[in-house]
């Protein structure tokens, strides 16, 4: 079974179905929690447990910069500080990865919407200057991602077929 689907992948009438699947699977999964995420709510209880500001993009991820030593007022905040320093001295990844992740446990606790964490993904990326303890939180939903990917692949695979042609037609 395994190897049929390998070699149906290859083909864009797969990759055109895969597309059209993961769009009904995101249009479900955003109709279930977007109350929940986009929600001034989630933003507000974002601000108090992570201390940042939550914006949303054009694609509809929510975003923020934080630094845990830092507070929503720009004051260094003791109370929140992780003192895992590295060679850098700055914060270790995994320390702050596991500060926020218990951070987001409580967050997940206060909505109504179950399992909302099975349909969103957070990423934490450092940014800024490397001796500062900046990190850049996406939120995303996990389908719009696969959504996004399955799109990309079926767009790849047209341009190639597409440039395959123009050289058949040039040659021809």
């Amino acid at each position: 079974m395994k190897l049929l689907k390998k070699i149906f992948s290859i083909f864009l009438i797969y990759k055109i179905f895969a597309f059209i699947e993961s769009i009904y699977y995101y249009i479900k999964d955003y109709n279930k929690i977007s109350d929940a995420f986009y929600s001034n709510e989630f933003k507000n209880i974002c601000k108090k447990y992570l201390k940042c500001d939550i914006n949303k993009d054009w694609l509809g991820r929510l975003y923020g910069v934080i630094n845990p030593m830092i507070d929503i007022n720009g004051k260094i905040d003791a109370s929140s500080m992780i003192i895992e320093i590295d060679g850098n001295n700055t914060n270790n990844i995994e320390f702050i990865k596991n500060w926020i992740y218990r951070q987001m446990s409580l967050v997940g606790t206060l909505f109504k919407t179950q399992h909302l964490y099975n349909y969103i993904s957070l990423d934490i990326r450092k940014v800024g200057p490397k001796n500062y303890d900046n990190y850049l939180i996406i939120f995303d939903i996990v389908s719009r991602q696969y959504m996004s990917k399955c799109c990309k692949k079926m767009l790849i695979q047209l341009l190639i077929y597409g440039i395959i042609t123009g050289i058949i037609i040039i040659l021809i």
